[in-house]
């Protein structure tokens, strides 16, 4: 038998859900039939499986040790490059660390074995001494917002349970704001919104945009922006997100006839030929520059990252944050 005691960073949850992060190669069913049948107990009792567990809760599994571990993920630890400086704090107390994400970097895992921000971000918490993957069962240490891999800027990890839920209602609740700065071909208003649909492409990991929606499943996408600058054929934006989809920014600009410089699904492949020739640029000059959690009262803000800041210089526009001053 094992008997784990509930921590805060397991505390929250239903009880089924917490029992599938600790083993997650058994099945919900298997799971479901363990608790009906007492082999799972909560605090010495049969219990449903939507049960909330809290902290100091017992949870009493009469399973083998040997079997728990069957249960349990085994995967194979990723080699992080020790010489690497990836990680650029800009915050981080006892519950929360914020980021600046470089281009070329995924913000989480995918199906490659491409090392991702958060590789790096739970390996410097692990040396840090602020996260113990021995003592902390089910959470382990994620980014609550996501960018694209080639667009930089601002990433939440919470570092505990407690904060992930706090951070990720504040996101469900639309209780944030986020202003992003891009460089773009064309020649935008002063100031305009753009409200339509996207639909998503899973396969091609694409996104189409439409001012109205066709199927229930398109998201509805809103956003502001506000031309900063603007030289010949090019212009700094400022971006206000008032939703948050997947790859919004990049299709809504790109969809209305302002393509973002340096994009490879949506931007121009004329004019990001010969900046890639010219300068060597190969990612987007997208950047999530400032991020409020309103409830919370915080905010965090982001320097353009070089390749954004010798674009600006190259196309003769001041540094944003100056010129929001």
């Amino acid at each position: 038998m094992k008997i784990i005691v509930i921590t805060e960073n397991e505390s929250n949850q239903r009880l089924d859900r917490f029992l599938k992060k600790l083993m997650p190669q058994a099945s919900t069913g298997f799971l479901q039939k363990m608790l009906r049948k007492k082999r799972i107990k909560l605090n010495g009792q049969k219990s449903e499986p939507s049960t909330a567990i809290t902290a100091g809760d017992v949870v009493q599994i009469y399973f083998s040790e040997e079997t728990i571990a069957s249960f349990r993920t085994d995967s194979t630890k990723k080699k992080l490059d020790k010489n690497s400086t990836i990680l650029d704090i800009i915050y981080e107390n006892n519950d929360l660390l914020v980021l600046n994400k470089p281009a070329e970097v995924l913000t989480q895992p995918d199906k490659t074995e491409e090392l991702s921000l958060i590789d790096y971000a739970v390996d410097y918490l692990i040396k840090k001494g602020d996260y113990d993957p021995k003592t902390n069962l089910t959470f382990t240490p994620a980014c609550a917002n996501r960018l694209d891999k080639n667009t930089t800027g601002i990433i939440l990890v919470p570092k505990n349970y407690k904060t992930l839920q706090e951070v990720n209602g504040a996101i469900r609740e639309d209780q944030t704001e986020k202003i992003y700065f891009a460089i773009v071909s064309g020649k935008p208003k002063a100031a305009d919104e753009i409200v339509g649909y996207l639909k998503k492409d899973g396969d091609k990991n694409t996104v189409t945009f439409s001012e109205q929606q066709t199927a229930p499943t398109d998201k509805k996408a809103v956003l502001n922006y506000e031309t900063l600058e603007s030289h010949g054929d090019y212009a700094l934006l400022k971006v206000i997100l008032k939703t948050g989809r997947s790859h919004q920014i990049r299709v809504q600009l790109a969809a209305v006839g302002f393509p973002i410089l340096g994009d490879p699904k949506y931007g121009s492949r004329q004019v990001n030929s010969r900046l890639y020739e010219e300068s060597g640029l190969k990612s987007q000059l997208l950047h999530s520059a400032q991020y409020t959690l309103t409830d919370m009262k915080k905010t965090f803000t982001a320097p353009v990252p070089p390749v954004f800041e010798k674009a600006l210089k190259r196309f003769g526009f001041k540094d944003p944050f100056l010129s929001e001053k």
